[in-house]
């Protein structure tokens, strides 16, 4: 069931407050949102129709439609393709295509007879998605391959980019115990993270299409992963975001557990990259998602941001922020929270290390060791895990969809999906503020604008 809230387009308002009493909790100027939807699905993705109609999906192909930008919802329904099949069993990416069609793409397990490894794969739809084709696959075979929600990419060449992540695992030990990092809070069980300890190697990979997804490629020159010449070792990347910075140049954003979000670039339409460097946003391990701002062409990025502090004290996925470069990339500003249970809006980062957090314990049904004070987590009463963005622009409204597990008014812990509306006018903390300041004048002096 969806449950919906609306409020009223302040746009434009500014809080006069002192800055000492204005909260970030649970959200910046919360005043400002147009509408709220609960238990609308996760890790979702957008696309606009040809009528102006939004289509929404959620991971395992499910849809739902709206015309009011986002303020309401239909029903949702299964999406299947030409054969009755589901449109895979992960995370799922809506594209526009030629001709009014639309694309997307999704992980899946081909039953073809074909390599069973896990693969991204690209349906076509003629009507709107009421009906899809069968699959193509994106990524080869023999290596499980996925993608993050949301994250196709159609450029201004028209060539559709759908960045991928593959790994590997040690193979699996009958006598492990398997490690959850979590605590009790209001006498219930909340996991605070996920993947901590996979022993696993995963890298990035960007796929592209120049015939609407008929057939495709991958990036050349390898795979894309960070490597740490004075330490000798590679660290892991994975669940890319790719956004069009200027005709044919692109940057990827990726998932690391080096307190930071990584970046690479690519200046020929996503055929090659370079090598993974840490930008100044910090980060836990989860995932940001990418994407231009048409009214402006500026650059917002949604992440979960966090400290060292956050991450060791299991709250490194508690608050989703948003913030957007006016500079392609170069500068960050307007740092924002678009649902947080953390005061604080910008977030220094840290040395680039790898933190876990303190409160290890084993699964429930595990004895637990005893553990010193300091090494168990506090959490907070009003505890939320958000991640796994999805942004979307249409007309002056942007939409942002992200997990949202957090307690209900009768205490039970739900792990939901939520969407909000807001202005795009929101993310710059009013219009009066969307001017270019000295600073971002002086970073584009030494940094030009890329030329085509």
């Amino acid at each position: 069931m969806v449950s919906t809230q609306t409020g009223p387009n302040r746009r434009g308002k500014q809080d006069m407050r002192p800055p000492e009493e204005t909260s970030d909790v649970p959200m910046t100027r919360p005043e400002e949102v147009i509408a709220t939807h609960d238990g609308i699905g996760r890790r979702g993705t957008f696309v606009e129709l040809v009528d102006g109609r939004i289509l929404y999906s959620t991971s395992g192909g499910r849809f739902r439609t709206s015309s009011d930008g986002g303020v309401t919802w239909s029903e949702s329904r299964d999406g299947v393709d030409a054969d009755g099949n589901s449109l895979g069993h992960g995370e799922g990416s809506l594209v526009p295509l030629a001709d009014n069609a639309i694309g997307y793409a999704s992980r899946y397990r081909m039953t073809d007879g074909s390599d069973q490894s896990a693969c991204v794969v690209f349906f076509r739809s003629e009507d709107g998605g009421n009906t899809w084709s069968r699959p193509v696959r994106i990524t080869p075979p023999g290596q499980d391959h996925a993608q993050m929600n949301g994250t196709a990419l159609r450029t201004s060449s028209g060539r559709i980019v759908v960045p991928t992540y593959a790994g590997m695992r040690m193979a699996s030990d009958p006598e492990a115990v398997r490690r959850q990092t979590g605590g009790y809070l209001r006498d219930q069980w909340i996991g605070v993270g996920a993947h901590d300890y996979d022993p696993a190697f995963c890298w990035c990979s960007a796929c592209y299409s120049d015939d609407e997804g008929d057939t495709w490629h991958g990036n050349r020159e390898g795979e894309i992963f960070i490597w740490d010449e004075e330490a000798m070792n590679w660290n892991r990347t994975a669940e890319p975001t790719v956004v069009e910075v200027a005709p044919g140049h692109l940057l990827m954003f990726m998932r690391t557990e080096l307190g930071r979000l990584y970046q690479s670039w690519s200046s020929d339409n996503g055929e090659t990259w370079t090598a993974p460097k840490p930008t100044l946003l910090a980060a836990s391990n989860s995932p940001a998602q990418l994407k231009c701002i048409p009214s402006t062409g500026d650059i917002v990025v949604v992440w979960s941001q966090a400290s060292e502090e956050d991450i060791e004290r299991g709250v490194g996925r508690s608050r989703l922020s948003a913030a957007v470069s006016r500079s392609q990339g170069a500068v960050w500003e307007f740092f924002q929270n678009i649902d947080s249970a953390l005061e604080g809006t910008r977030i220094e980062p840290g040395p680039l290390r790898r933190v876990r957090p303190r409160g290890l314990v084993f699964e429930r049904h595990c004895s637990q060791p005893v553990r010193p004070t300091e090494a168990t987590i506090d959490l907070p009463d009003d505890y939320r895990l958000t991640s796994y963005p999805s942004v979307f622009f249409h007309g002056d409204h942007m939409l942002v969809g992200h997990t949202n597990a957090h307690f209900a008014e009768d205490g039970t812990y739900m792990k939901e999906g939520r969407m909000i509306v807001v202005p795009v006018s929101w993310l710059y903390g009013g219009q009066e503020r969307m001017q270019r300041n000295s600073y971002v004048d002086n970073i584009n002096k030494r940094f030009p604008p890329i030329s085509t």
